[in-house]
């Protein structure tokens, strides 16, 4: 289980949750206990040193590393060596991975598919020097979205997430049946529910590598046992002259606190996708926020220009529909989203202008639409958006206003599937909401009747909404409006009724 953001007046809710688990610890059975005992006696036994540390157990097969002591900035904390290391290489080696590798087939994650190989085999040796990393990893998985019921799924009603976790599971059936079909005797070693289990204790422990020159992945014991926290409070490598895969603080960590490594800047449905968990505050320090909500973005099949829109879509590999994943954020897919509405609503007129907006006819393409080119284009674009949103925002159940109520105030169990959906697709409704508002607040402002009122309300979007809001409508709004009025303004100055006009 892992966890997202640090606020400035001390632990928010992500760190808060370890802390109620702690309060109401579950008591281990002895076996268990004795599991862990076995695990580092095995990891101390072979090289592996973590002197600072030690594991805690928060209930539901969820663990963290603490502190044991005072750890200083700069410190290695924990240092796995090679050999307690299970690589990719390892998995390639197998007599399965070598007929996988001879029959070039396509699988979905190949370098997770070589260490799940390498653990579903080993597994069956009951003498395996892995045997005490494999004896406590978690034996079932029930926090990913891929293993939950029919009823936990109903908790992301809405969402895309409920598209996606289908084809997770199918690209995972589709590779354990191609596996299979050129090693039959891989059902010996694995069944579909073993090799999904497989897959995702690989897809949420492995870590990225280069070891002695090779770009790898590793399966790292104990490292993987560091929860998600960001700012990042710890970096980790593979130390050639070591030879061990190493974690150093990054800054002073007292006694008793946990230990956190950082699992990347990510959108929430890859951390529930993956790791099967979600972060409540999942923003970075500069407040920028990674949650994003794939938006589709259709052609009309009955516009005249349907064919023309359509050519000029597959210039960038596009067909007539396109999901684009926005988040609140001027990047690339955001200009993309706002390029495609304005060919969607584009007329003649405004079509043969976004397409001829860049200087060689042989590469004009969607990329060329970035450019807004009319008032008229630009208003139906955003009218465009805000129906989009709403559009997403009536497929679910419930409201915004009622989900950050029920995150409140609804005693939903921290690490519960219920909570981490929730916050999924909260997240995704914050980004439609946000996408909804700029719409409304483009059309209002492309709605101005002259200079003075346009900019009253520029002054209000700079006072009262994001910066990101402000920015567009500064550069691209404003400058549309402006250039209408101008205009506007020349044919009335050069149709002046209060002189003789010639028949």
């Amino acid at each position: 289980e892992k966890r997202g953001m640090k606020e400035s007046d001390g632990e928010n809710s992500d760190r808060q949750k370890f802390n109620q688990s702690l309060a109401k610890e579950s008591k281990e059975s002895t076996a268990t206990e004795d599991k862990f005992k076995i695990f580092e006696k095995w990891l101390i036994d072979n090289g592996t040193t973590y002197p600072k540390l030690e594991l805690r157990d928060y209930g539901n097969e969820v663990r963290g590393c603490h502190s044991k002591e005072q750890i200083y900035d700069d410190e290695i904390i924990i240092r796995v060596p090679l050999n307690c290391l299970i690589t990719v290489e390892m998995g390639r080696e197998t007599a399965i991975g070598k007929a996988i590798i001879a029959s070039n087939i396509d699988l979905d994650a190949p370098k997770h598919i070589f260490l799940m190989l390498y653990m579903l085999v080993d597994m069956k040796n009951t003498n395996s020097f892995f045997k005490p990393y494999y004896d406590i990893l978690p034996q079932k998985l029930d926090n990913m979205p891929i293993f939950w019921t029919q009823e936990e799924l109903k908790y992301l009603e809405g969402s895309y997430l409920r598209e996606q976790i289908d084809e997770r599971n199918s690209a995972i059936e589709a590779d354990y049946k191609a596996i299979c079909k050129i090693c039959p005797e891989f059902v010996d070693f694995a069944t579909l529910h073993e090799f999904k289990w497989a897959r995702m204790c690989v897809c949420s422990r492995n870590f990225g590598l280069v070891i002695n020159g090779t770009q790898t992945a590793a399966l790292v014991p104990y490292a993987d046992m560091l929860n998600h926290y960001r700012p990042r409070e710890t970096k980790w490598q593979f130390d050639d002259p070591l030879q061990s895969f190493t974690v150093v603080s990054l800054q002073n960590i007292p006694y008793g606190a946990q230990v956190y490594d950082s699992y990347g800047r990510k959108c929430n449905h890859r951390f529930l996708l993956n790791y099967g968990f979600s972060v409540e505050n999942n923003i970075e320090s500069d407040g920028f926020c990674p949650n994003e909500v794939p938006i589709l973005l259709e052609l009309n099949k009955t516009d005249p220009l349907f064919e023309s829109k359509c050519s000029f879509w597959r210039r960038d590999l596009a067909v007539p529909s396109r999901r684009i994943r926005v988040c609140v954020g001027d990047n690339e897919n955001a200009k993309m989203m706002l390029a495609f509405l304005r060919v969607i609503e584009a007329d003649k007129y405004d079509f043969d202008l976004l397409a001829s907006c860049s200087g060689s006819n042989s590469y004009r393409s969607i990329r060329d639409a970035q450019v807004a080119v009319s008032v008229r284009n630009e208003q139906r674009a955003m009218m465009s958006l805000v129906c989009l949103c709403d559009q997403h925002l009536s497929d679910y159940p419930t409201s915004y206003e009622a989900d950050c109520q029920r995150l409140q105030h609804g005693n939903i169990a921290p690490f519960s599937n219920e909570r981490h959906a929730l916050i999924q697709v909260k997240g995704e409704k914050e980004v439609l909401l946000f996408y909804k508002d700029f719409g409304i607040t483009a059309v209002k402002l492309l709605q101005a009747r002259d200079i003075h009122e346009l900019d009253v309300l520029m002054e209000q979007v700079r006072v009262t909404k994001h910066p990101i809001m402000y920015h567009y409508c500064r550069d691209t709004v404003s400058r549309l409006k402006q250039d209408e009025l101008r205009r506007q303004e020349i044919r009335r100055k050069n149709f002046d009724l209060s002189k003789p006009t010639v028949v």
